[in-house]
């Protein structure tokens, strides 16, 4: 949904060349923190001087958004741990519990917005200062469009479930700065504007927080690949020179990293060095394919 910019693409292409998917997640939740506080800090002044109660539901909004982003950095450095004795397969599952928190947090808030709507329209009052809050939520937009297009060019890159699930709080935060700017605008010609919009709103961010909930429970269960990568999976070992079947094939994603497990059926006659090469080719073609991926190929004579 966000319009593309292309200077802004070859900025971020340019700049994150060559960086890690490691580097991007955590420069990409860094960015949401400053922003979140940022939005905190502008939003208190609007609040007080407009004492608008959707700009209260928009200051209650991008405070959760504050502690979201902050549990998802500390989980972002702790998700990229080695593994150690207690954990053999490493700690990026913490990344699907955190994606499950995000979408609780998100349910939360849009209960909230709801709650705040059916104030309104309870206890319908005139909003003061309308122009310094209408400032107040354009500058917000521009400051949460530019997080938005980094976050998307992130999750594309990286597909980390803490930035998907830490994106939905700013599409949420995005979209309601847009309502909370329309509604101060119509405040005086239609005072049941917020009503309308923060239904909009949380309909909206509930579905996409559902979403962001499924992916983060298949990752915790260990569901495989989408049947398209694996399809792309066995073309790839199949075309390794040597391999003669695919006998079984595991395929499990964890956080940003995705898990391959294989056995490849080779002629009876290869030598035992032969049919190591020709399982580390096999690996190295997934890993070509793939990306961040952690492959193990084992080879069995037919």
């Amino acid at each position: 949904m966000l319009f593309k910019i292309a200077s802004f693409d070859r900025l971020l292409s340019a700049y994150f060349k060559d960086s890690s998917g490691e580097r991007l997640a955590r420069v990409s939740v860094v960015f949401a923190v400053w922003i979140s506080l940022f939005l905190i800090a502008t939003k208190m002044v609007a609040w007080i001087i407009t004492d608008s109660v959707s700009m209260r539901a928009s200051l209650n909004d991008s405070c959760l958004d504050a502690f979201s982003s902050f549990v998802a950095l500390h989980a972002l450095n702790f998700s990229h741990v080695r593994y150690d004795a207690e954990h053999n397969f490493g700690h990026e599952k913490v990344e699907g519990v955190v994606a499950i928190l995000q979408c609780l947090i998100v349910a939360y808030s849009g209960f909230a917005v709801f709650y705040d709507s059916y104030e309104i329209f309870l206890h319908p009052k005139p909003v003061e200062n309308t122009g310094v809050g209408i400032v107040v939520m354009i500058v917000s937009c521009l400051a949460v469009y530019l997080l938005l297009y980094l976050q998307r060019y992130v999750a594309l890159r990286t597909g980390s479930l803490i930035v998907k699930g830490d994106s939905l709080h700013y599409l949420s935060d995005f979209l309601s700065n847009i309502c909370v700017a329309a509604s101060l605008a119509l405040s005086k010609v239609f005072v049941y504007m917020d009503i309308i919009c923060g239904v909009v709103i949380c309909c909206f961010v509930m579905y996409n927080a559902f979403k962001i909930f499924r992916s983060a429970i298949s990752d915790l269960m260990d569901e495989s690949l989408s049947p398209k990568v694996r399809r792309e999976i066995e073309q790839v070992i199949l075309n390794v020179n040597g391999v003669k079947s695919l006998k079984i094939l595991k395929t499990r994603s964890a956080g940003m990293k995705k898990y391959v497990e294989s056995i490849i059926g080779v002629d009876g006659s290869c030598a035992l060095v032969e049919a190591d090469k020709i399982s580390k080719n096999a690996e190295g073609s997934v890993k070509k394919l793939l990306g961040n991926v952690d492959v193990l190929v084992k080879a069995e004579p037919i």
